[in-house]
Formats: C-alpha cells, sequence, structure tokens
C-alpha cells in the first residue's frame, strides 16, 4: 500500500515536470510564481496558530525592560577604576591575585 502510494506521488511529480518542460518560458514563470505564493501561503498558514500574541508581547515587553536597563545603567556614575592601563589595554588590579585552590 505505501509502495503504491509513493510510486503515484512519483509518477505525479514526473508528469509534472515534463509538463513544466513542454511550457513556454513565460508560462513557465507564471507557474513558478503561482507555486511560490502558494507556498508562501501554506507556510504562513501553519505557522500562525504558533504565532499568538502574547509571545509578541512578552518578547516586546522584555525588549523594552532591557533598552530601560540599558539607559538607566548609562545615566549612572561609573564604577572607580582600579587598576592600570598598559597601552590600550586595562589590567584590574583584582585579576592580579593568585589564584585561590579549590579544596
Amino acid at each position: 500500500m505505501i509502495a503504491k502510494t509513493f510510486a503515484s506521488f512519483g509518477l505525479l511529480i514526473c508528469l509534472g515536470l515534463a509538463l513544466h518542460m513542454c511550457l513556454g518560458r513565460r508560462q513557465q514563470l507564471k507557474l513558478e510564481q503561482l507555486a511560490s505564493r502558494l507556498m508562501a501561503w501554506f507556510v504562513s498558514a501553519t505557522s500562525r496558530p504558533f504565532d499568538r500574541r502574547e509571545r509578541r508581547l512578552a518578547a516586546h515587553q522584555a525588549a523594552m525592560d532591557a533598552i530601560k536597563r540599558a539607559q538607566r545603567s548609562s545615566h549612572t556614575e561609573p564604577a572607580p577604576l582600579d587598576g592600570s592601563w598598559e597601552g590600550n589595554v586595562y589590567r584590574p588590579k583584582r585579576f592580579d591575585q593568585k589564584p585561590q585552590k579549590p579544596h
């Protein structure tokens, strides 16, 4: 049963490709445009149930919160520099400590 189904799909694909080759260039382009529009409609129709308004609103709210946090942190005083500059490289003093033993 499954083998016959796959065989019939294969036959339909071969017939469709043969018909496509017999068409002129303009008809081929129109057929391809129609196929791309149908594919776009199918993709949008199948993804629509997963594109919920709540998800979009939550993502928008998270983005706005991140923007507000960044704006607040840019308006505060910068932390005092506790280190030295070597050329254009800043080396904090706290990195100069020896690593602690794990146990």
